[in-house]
C-alpha cells in the first residue's frame, strides 16, 4: 500500500468527535504559543508568535505533548528545564532565528503550523507508521511524498493539511497526546 492508501485507511472511519479534535488541535496550540510570547514578552524578552511556536517545538523531539507543554512554559519562565539538550541549544536559538533555528523537517513543520500555517505538515515517528514506512526518520523524498498524500487526503476531507494530519495521528496514536 502507499501513504495515499494508508492515510485514507486511517481517516475512513473518523468520528465527528476526532474531526473536531483534530481541526482545533493546532488552534489550541497557537494559542498556547501566545502565551508563551506572553510569559517571554513580560520577562521583557521580546519575541514574536514564529518564535515562540519554534520555542515548543524545539522541546518536541522524543517528548509527550504534556511534557512539551511544560518545558517550553518552563524555558519561556527563565529557566532551563531538564531534558535533551539539543532541544535546549534549539529552544535558545529559536529565540534569535525563529523557524530557521529548527533544521529539522519534522521540527520546522511543526513550529510552522504551531504559528497558524495550515499547510504545514508534521511528519514523526507516529505518522511514518500510520502511512506504513518502518522507520521513525523519513529521508527528505519520504517527508515529501508523506506529506502529499496527507494533502490529497485533506483536499478529500475539505480540512486543512495540518488538521487532516492531526487527525491521522490522533486515529492512529489513539488520543490527541
Amino acid at each position: 500500500m502507499t501513504y495515499l492508501q494508508n492515510y485514507r485507511e486511517v481517516v475512513k472511519n473518523a468520528t465527528p468527535a476526532q474531526i473536531e479534535m483534530a481541526v482545533t488541535w493546532y488552534l489550541d496550540a497557537e494559542l498556547l504559543a501566545q502565551d508563551v510570547m506572553r510569559i517571554f514578552n513580560a520577562r521583557g524578552v521580546n519575541v514574536t508568535l514564529e518564535q515562540s511556536a519554534s520555542v515548543i517545538s524545539s522541546f518536541s523531539p522524543r517528548q509527550r505533548w504534556n511534557r512539551n507543554v511544560a518545558q517550553a512554559l518552563e524555558f519561556a519562565s527563565g529557566s532551563e528545564p531538564k531534558g535533551l539538550g539539543n532541544n535546549l541549544r534549539m529552544a535558545y536559538k529559536s529565540l534569535t532565528n525563529g523557524f530557521d533555528a529548527l533544521k529539522g523537517q519534522k521540527t520546522n513543520a511543526f513550529a510552522r503550523a504551531i504559528a497558524g500555517d495550515e499547510n504545514a505538515i508534521t511528519i514523526d515517528v507516529w505518522m511514518c507508521y500510520a502511512g506504513g514506512l518502518k522507520t521513525n526518520a523519513p529521508n527528505k523524498t519520504q517527508y515529501r511524498e508523506m506529506s502529499d498524500a496527507v494533502r490529497v487526503v485533506a483536499s478529500e476531507l475539505k480540512i486543512t493539511p495540518r488538521a487532516t494530519q492531526a487527525l491521522i495521528w490522533i486515529i492512529f496514536r489513539g488520543s490527541a497526546e
